[in-house]
C-alpha cells in the first residue's frame, strides 16, 4: 500500500509542477511578442511548451489509472439515488 501512496505523490507533484511550468512558460510566450524571450526564440519556447502539455496529458492518464477505483467511488456517491424521489 506504501508503494502506490508514493506513485500517487509522485504523480500528483509531477502534474503540480508541470502546470507551473506550462503557466510560467505560456505567460513568457504570451508577454514576449517578438525576438528572443531570455535568449530563446519563440520557436523553440513554443516547442518546450507543446512537450511539456503532452508530457502533462500523459502523466494525467496515468493517474486516472492510478486512482480510477476513487474517481468510480466518487461518481457513484454522486449519482446514488436516496430512495426519496
Amino acid at each position: 500500500m506504501k508503494r502506490i501512496a508514493a506513485v500517487r505523490a509522485v504523480l500528483s507533484t509531477l502534474l503540480i509542477i508541470i502546470v507551473l511550468f506550462l503557466a510560467f512558460t505560456g505567460a513568457l510566450l504570451y508577454f514576449g511578442k517578438t525576438g528572443l524571450v531570455w535568449g530563446i526564440s519563440r520557436y523553440t519556447l513554443r516547442g518546450i511548451h507543446f512537450a511539456a502539455a503532452i508530457l502533462m496529458c500523459l502523466i494525467v492518464v496515468i493517474h486516472f489509472v492510478v486512482n480510477r477505483k476513487i474517481y468510480v467511488a466518487g461518481i457513484r456517491a454522486l449519482t446514488k439515488r436516496d430512495g426519496k424521489s
